[in-house]
């Protein structure tokens, strides 16, 4: 059992992070959306889907606020806003997360095959997004059922907390985050990645190598924020069998933290954009530019 003090900190940690992620992402992703808006054009889907991700991180931003509060005092507001909240949070991740997956094989598509993705049409990437923001709020929707409000046994307080009615409904859960959230949009990631560099390292072509890299950035950034939420999501499920209540006490303090951990992402993304301004271009890019 956790003494007061310990826990009060779990809460504590995760907010200070939260606060500056709003405080520092809500402006560099309005500008970073300025900016795209300025500088975009017709036809040009790479610069379309940054614009689509300052826009997913924006709105998981725009939802920490009400985060806080449920974290550092209560929930005082209905059990429908609770899961709606965490179901707009969970989906605007998830919405960046498949965002940054198909830059990677947008940009592979690019190179390897030129003119394969003009075929495809303005119809057929707005089908993309939509299907996006649908696969994004199908893996979120488990939220809307998992989260409710709950007393407190410290403070005697209603929280909005994950509260799994079984142990089949939160392996469930926790499998489609880790399978369908990360695992194989790493995978897409990292064999996009693998033939993409090998090309650009080949081609005699460069005017659009600073954007190449600049996606190669996000990609990164992404591995690196995203990779112990879902760490801690696979101890969660292997201590379905090990049965573990130190696991377990483990894995609920600590989701507080590395889903604020998360979230840093979010307001990173910006940076590499000012980073690499320059490769952010101002008229749409030849078929066949890298």
């Amino acid at each position: 059992m956790q003494s007061y003090p310990y826990y009060h900190i779990t809460r504590v940690m995760p907010s200070v992070i939260m606060v500056f992620c709003f405080m520092v992402g809500i402006p560099g992703n309005l500008m970073v959306m300025i900016v795209l808006c300025r500088r975009f054009e017709g036809g040009n889907f790479t610069m379309l889907l940054m614009l689509h991700l300052a826009l997913c991180d924006l709105m998981a931003l725009l939802c920490l606020p009400l985060a806080v509060n449920n974290l550092l005092n209560s929930w005082a507001l209905e059990a429908a806003t609770c899961k709606l909240l965490f179901f707009l949070i969970h989906c605007s991740l998830n919405s960046s997360v498949f965002t940054i997956t198909l830059l990677s094989v947008q940009r592979y598509i690019q190179v390897l095959y030129p003119h394969s993705w003009a075929r495809l049409g303005r119809m057929g990437e707005k089908a993309l997004l939509v299907s996006l923001w649908g696969l994004a709020g199908t893996i979120a929707s488990p939220t809307l059922s998992v989260r409710d409000m709950k007393r407190n046994t410290f403070d005697g307080n209603m929280y909005c907390v994950s509260h799994y009615l079984s142990s089949g409904q939160e392996i469930t859960t926790l499998l489609i985050q880790t399978l369908f959230g990360f695992g194989f949009p790493s995978c897409i990631l990292a064999t996009s990645y693998f033939y993409l560099h090998r090309r650009v390292s080949q081609a005699a072509l460069f005017r659009q190598r600073r954007l190449t890299k600049l996606v190669t950035y996000i990609v990164v950034s992404f591995f690196c924020f995203w990779t112990p939420l879902h760490i801690f999501n696979l101890l969660a499920l292997g201590n379905m069998v090990m049965k573990s209540d130190e696991v377990k006490d483990v894995c609920q303090t600590a989701w507080d933290i590395i889903l604020a951990f998360t979230l840093i992402n979010s307001c990173l993304n910006p940076f590499l954009y000012a980073f690499a301004s320059s490769a952010i271009p101002r008229t749409s890019p030849q078929p066949n530019n890298i």
